[in-house]
C-alpha cells in the first residue's frame, strides 16, 4: 500500500517547487507594493500641499506681524523729505524715458531711510526664519514697500531688502515701476495674493501685498513679501526625500517581519509534509512533541494537526490488520493449493491403480490367513 502510493506520487507531472513560505511573501509583495506606491503618492501630494500652505499662511502672518511694527509716520516722513529735496523722486525724475539705472536711488544719507530698511532686514531676518521651513535667505525671500504712483497702475518703491544683498538689487528708493503680471498695484487698496507662481525681472515668485494704514485709518503705501517659487519645491523635496526614505525603510522592515511571520505561519505545515512523507515510505513512528499537539491558543492548523495524528494512528492500525489478514489469506491460499494438489494426486490414475494394487495384496493376505 505505501509502496503503491509513493509509486503514484512519483508518476505525477513534475514541475518547479516553491514552498507556501515564499509564496505568501511574494503575495505580500504583490498586494502591498501598489497600496505603498500609492501611499506615497497621496503622501506627496498631500505633503506639498501642506507644505506650500503653511508657508503661504506663514508669509501672511509675517506680512500683518511687520505691518503691527512699523513706524509709520517715519514711512510717511521719508518720503515727503525725498521727494522735496531730490529731484530724482517724481514727479521730477524718472519718467518713462529714464534708463533703468537711472530709475531710483538709495538714500543712505537719510536715517529715516536707514531705519526703515534695517526694520524690512530685521524682518526678513527673523520673523521669517521663525515662520517657514528650512533656512530663506537673502536670495529666496525680499520684502519691500511702496506707494501709489503718479499713472494708474503704477508703484514707486520706498524699501527693499534687496538693499542688503551683496549686489544690491530689488526696489530702489522712488522706483517707479509698472507691472501686468502681479497684483502689486491691487494691494494699494486690499491684500492680494498671488500664490500661482508668476516671472517677472527679478525671478519666479509667490507674494502676497497689504496696504499700509496709518492710525487715522488712512492707506499710505503698501507692503509686499516674496518669496522664490524654487524654495517652495525645495522644500517640498526635501521633505518627499525624507518621507520616502521613512517609506522604503517600513517597507523593508515589513518584507523581513512578513518573511518571518510567514516561517512561523508555515513551519507546522511543513512539518505535517515531512510526516506525510514519511508515512508514505511507510514508517508510521513519528513522535509528536506536546508543542505540536497543545497549545494555549489553538487555530486550523493545529485541529489539521491533532486530526492528522488521528489520522496516522489509525492508518499505522489498519496497515497493521490488513498485514495480519494478508498473512492469514496467505496460509489459507497455501493449504488451498496442498489439498488441491493431493486431490490431483488422489485422482490421478497412478493413484488408483495403485489402490487397486493395495486392495488386492490386502484380499490375498487375509486368505492366506
Amino acid at each position: 500500500m505505501a509502496e503503491q502510493l509513493i509509486t503514484d506520487v512519483k508518476k505525477r507531472p513534475a514541475g518547479r517547487f516553491l514552498s507556501l513560505r515564499v509564496k505568501i511573501w511574494i503575495g505580500f509583495i504583490l498586494i502591498f507594493t501598489p497600496v505603498f506606491v500609492g501611499s506615497y503618492i497621496w503622501f506627496y501630494s498631500y505633503t506639498r500641499e501642506r507644505v506650500f500652505q503653511t508657508i503661504t499662511d506663514d508669509l501672511v502672518q509675517t506680512m500683518y506681524g511687520a505691518l503691527a511694527g512699523m513706524d509709520k509716520e517715519g514711512f510717511v516722513n521719508l518720503y515727503e523729505e525725498e521727494s522735496t529735496n531730490n529731484p530724482m523722486c517724481p514727479p521730477g525724475k524718472p519718467t518713462a524715458d529714464t534708463p533703468k539705472e537711472e530709475n531710483g536711488y538709495y538714500p543712505e544719507d537719510n536715517p529715516l531711510y536707514i531705519a526703515h530698511e534695517d526694520w524690512l532686514h530685521s524682518i526678513q531676518q527673523t520673523e521669517l526664519k521663525e515662520s517657514v521651513y528650512g533656512e530663506p535667505t537673502k536670495e529666496t525671500t525680499r520684502l519691500y514697500t511702496y506707494i501709489k504712483g503718479p499713472d494708474e497702475g503704477e508703484v514707486i518703491a520706498i524699501g527693499s531688502t534687496g538693499y542688503f544683498r551683496e549686489e544690491r538689487g530689488g526696489f530702489r528708493f522712488c522706483q517707479r515701476y509698472t507691472s501686468t503680471t502681479t497684483r502689486i498695484y491691487e494691494g494699494l487698496s486690499q491684500r492680494a495674493d498671488s500664490w500661482t507662481p508668476y516671472t517677472d525681472s527679478f525671478g519666479t515668485w509667490i507674494t502676497t501685498y497689504a496696504p499700509i494704514v496709518d492710525d487715522d485709518g488712512k492707506t499710505i503705501g503698501a507692503i509686499g513679501i516674496d518669496i522664490t517659487a524654487s524654495y517652495v519645491d525645495e522644500v517640498s523635496a526635501e521633505l518627499l526625500r525624507q518621507g520616502a526614505f521613512a517609506f522604503i525603510a517600513t517597507f523593508i522592515v515589513i518584507f523581513f517581519l512578513v518573511y518571518w511571520l510567514s516561517g512561523l505561519l508555515t513551519r507546522p505545515i511543513v512539518g505535517l509534509a515531512g510526516v506525510a512523507k514519511e508515512i508514505g515510505e511507510g514508517n508510521y513512528s513519528h513522535e509528536w512533541s506536546e508543542n505540536d499537539i497543545k497549545r494555549d491558543f489553538r487555530d486550523e492548523i493545529d485541529t489539521l494537526t491533532s486530526v492528522f495524528k488521528v489520522m496516522v494512528d489509525k492508518v499505522a492500525q489498519r496497515e497493521q490488520k490488513l498485514r495480519a489478514r494478508v498473512q492469514q489469506l496467505e496460509i489459507m491460499i497455501d493449504k488451498s493449493k496442498l489439498n488441491q494438489q493431493v486431490q490431483e494426486i488422489v485422482e490421478s490414475d497412478f493413484f488408483q491403480d495403485l489402490q487397486t494394487k493395495v486392495r488386492g495384496m490386502r484380499n490375498r493376505f487375509n486368505k492366506d490367513e
